[in-house]
């Protein structure tokens, strides 16, 4: 019969307690999150500005990875469900103390994704949370949680116990080390699974409660002004129009798109001159499913990464499914040298 050595009790625990006060942050932090937006009614909203599709469609236009982006428009329920669902099994791990380095890593890769979107454009960097989030993630995803007023570790003591293993004693014995952690292993899954569960039901009480289902389920139309899209020359009037300045007029050359931000919305948006003194501006979200078009100088079209959807490139008008709608128009007013969305 093998010998199991004693060791002294670990500096581990040690560990473990200097962790705790970043455990408890953290996996609060995750879990207060994930059952906001499950209890939300602006985050699964089409429409919303709040919302996670209206959010997305306007990081996409300046996020490193902008071309990932625009497919998720393509499901955005699906996605705007697995980030809430993500934060929420994130946090409940790392709270509890269940696979808490698998837990931080997921909570990691959810910060990551949130720095190359809606933080990427904070300046100076330090301004940004999710990079911060980020920094502090990493030490849960190296040493875990110490086994301080963990749930895992508790599960594996038990095992021990079961097996007549001293809680800190060092295995010698290579089919025993593998049955105690085979079965820590499933006891550790099933209670993970359980709490799991649980904070999933919690989150989807939330999600039917407030009545987000339907909108989340709406069309993704874009928000414009209902009228048509309105001209005007260069000189067509001295004074200030009440509304936003987007560009000037040496920003928009004959034939050619300019991009940038609808202001009543914060989604992107085109502005064109297809002929010297006219302007005109549409949305560049796709009336098919929400993706962000692209402007192709050579063929004079807007396309659609997502599901090949063309438009005209002086009119913004459909001329190629699957979308059957035009993009919708924005009201332009020209003053001076400046050009404004009205």
């Amino acid at each position: 019969m093998s010998k199991n050595k004693a060791t002294e009790p670990a500096t581990s625990n040690k560990l473990g307690m200097a962790l705790l006060p970043l455990r408890l942050f953290l996996g609060f932090t995750f879990v207060y999150a994930g059952l906001q937006k499950f209890f939300s009614s602006d985050y699964f909203s089409a429409t919303s500005p709040n919302g996670f599709l209206k959010q997305t469609q306007s990081a996409s236009t300046t996020s490193p990875i902008g071309f990932i982006l625009n497919h998720t428009l393509e499901h955005h329920t699906l996605f705007a469900f697995a980030i809430a669902a993500g934060e929420l099994l994130a946090g409940l791990g790392i709270l509890l103390g269940l696979w808490t380095r698998l837990a931080a890593l997921g909570a990691f890769a959810l910060s990551t994704s949130f720095f190359l979107t809606v933080s990427w454009g904070t300046s100076p960097y330090y301004f940004g949370p999710d990079i911060v989030f980020m920094a502090a993630l990493t030490p849960l995803m190296i040493a875990g949680d110490g086994g301080y007023l963990s749930l895992g570790r508790q599960i594996e003591l038990g095992v021990r116990r079961e097996k007549g293993v001293a809680p800190d004693a060092v295995l010698s014995n290579a089919p025993l080390e593998s049955e105690i952690a085979r079965r820590t292993l499933i006891k550790t899954g099933a209670v993970a699974g359980g709490a799991g569960i649980a904070g999933l039901a919690v989150g989807f009480f939330g999600y039917k409660s407030n009545g987000s289902k339907a909108s989340a389920m709406a069309s993704p139309t874009p928000s414009a002004t209902p009228s048509a899209s309105a001209s005007a020359s260069a000189t067509a009037s001295a004074s200030t129009p009440a509304g936003t300045k987007v560009a000037t007029v040496a920003d928009v050359a004959v034939g050619t798109a300019f991009q940038f931000t609808n202001p009543a919305d914060g989604t992107p948006a085109y502005l064109m001159q297809p002929a010297a003194g006219k302007f005109i501006a549409c949305s560049a979200i796709c009336t098919h499913e929400g993706c962000i078009v692209n402007f192709d100088k050579k063929l004079d079209i807007f396309h659609c990464p997502c599901h090949g959807a063309e438009f005209d490139g002086k009119t913004g008008a459909n001329t190629r499914g699957p979308a059957r709608r035009d993009l919708a128009k924005l009201n332009v007013a020209v003053s001076g040298n400046d050009i404004y969305i009205v």
